[in-house]
């Protein structure tokens, strides 16, 4: 499968214990710290977190549960807005913006295409069903509030629903693993082929996705944008959290710095010090780029004030100046032990998948109107 383990989280954002309202306690932080602080970051990170571990972090190796990928659910009709996430017409979770800190209004003038992670874990069939409220309440308040909302200020926000793989596609591996991606990449193509069919109106063009939705953006890419004409129109695909290389395309190169077009951007986030194991079998090093600064260029540390924050679980951007990072040359970004005072190494991690957009939600919202607007220029 060519993914190592890059997998999708069921929540792909930072919980609230990662990064605490400590300012908001009403005692002096030091005089309370012994006595109630400690003893509840220890309880959280053992036991409270564990609705954010993901696959890749805990080790699960989840089973395959079906021996064909039949019956496959009903393919989507994106005719109809039910089977749209989000849409610029109407109020739905892409138009949020976080509490907290001010964010850039961005000059709306491009349109976006968001494909979000995986959400759905539980369950036999390969593929989940479009008919879920449950599932599809969980897309809207996880990823398109969390991720798309970034992108609303760049212009309008169409995510589609999808059939969406199961999360074991990943760990799995097989021909069925397979099959499901492409059941779901089938939806992905025909939303953005009615898209264009109905909805273009010639604006630049913004694609954006976070795991296995970075999966089938990889594909759309290929098929849509990688040396067709389409590719003059793209600004940029903001594609973390999953394995991409440049020769996964003919002509589309990476981004190699912050106002660059028709390029993409991608990182896989790691504590620092740690490199997955499955990154030594493979034959040359992934795309990766900053996204604090926006360079590739290797053991490149960010300044602490260039971090704008980090978006948390209650959808407040709180915390800047807490992250750093650098561009690893083994095609990883190493994210540094948050500078929080006395609690950061309690929650340093080895893996940050599911903080690939959270812990750096202003930084990249601001990149994504800079290149907008940068594309305003050349035309």
């Amino acid at each position: 499968m060519g993914v190592g383990e890059n997998l999708a989280h069921p929540n792909p954002i930072l919980p609230d214990t990662v990064f605490p309202d400590f300012v908001e306690w009403g005692a002096p932080l030091m005089a309370r710290m012994h006595r109630i602080l400690l003893p509840l970051l220890v309880l959280v990170l053992l036991s409270g977190c564990k609705r954010f571990e993901s696959v890749v972090e805990t080790g699960l190796h989840a089973e395959r549960a079906a021996e064909t990928l039949e019956p496959i659910p009903r393919p989507p009709d994106y005719a109809v807005e039910a089977d749209w996430a989000a849409l610029p017409w109407r109020e739905d979770a892409a138009d949020l913006l976080p509490k907290g800190l001010g964010v850039s209004e961005g000059p709306g003038t491009a349109d976006v295409f968001y494909l979000h992670p995986t959400m759905y874990e539980e369950g036999s069939a390969w593929n989940a069903s479009m008919d879920s409220l449950a599932l599809n309440e969980a897309v809207d308040v996880w990823p398109v509030r969390h991720q798309a909302a970034i992108f609303n200020g760049a212009g309008r926000v169409f995510a589609p629903r999808y059939r969406q793989a199961h999360i074991r596609v990943f760990s799995v591996g097989d021909s069925l693993s397979l099959g499901a991606l492409q059941v779901a990449y089938a939806d992905i193509r025909a939303a953005f082929q009615h898209f264009l069919d109905h909805w273009d109106e010639g604006r630049p063009l913004v694609i954006a996705a976070h795991s296995q939705g970075s999966w089938h953006a990889r594909w759309l890419l290929q098929e849509f944008f990688d040396g067709t004409r389409l590719q003059e129109r793209l600004v940029a695909a903001y594609i973390p959290g999953m394995d991409i290389y440049p020769s996964d395309f003919k002509v589309l190169p990476p981004c190699t710095g912050p106002t660059d077009q028709r390029c993409y951007c991608t990182w896989m986030s790691y504590g620092t010090g740690y490199l997955p194991p499955w990154l030594e079998a493979k034959p040359s090093a992934p795309s990766v780029i900053h996204p604090i600064a926006w360079t590739t260029q290797a053991e490149l540390t960010n300044p602490r004030e260039a971090h704008g924050g980090a978006v948390r679980e209650s959808f407040r951007n709180k915390n800047p100046g807490s992250i750093t990072a650098r561009v690893h040359p083994d095609g990883v970004l190493w994210v540094d032990q948050p500078h929080m005072f006395l609690i950061g190494k309690w929650l340093h991690r080895d893996n940050w998948h599911v903080g690939d957009f959270n812990l750096f939600w202003s930084n990249i919202r601001d990149n994504v109107h800079e290149r907008v607007e940068a594309a305003a220029m050349r035309q």
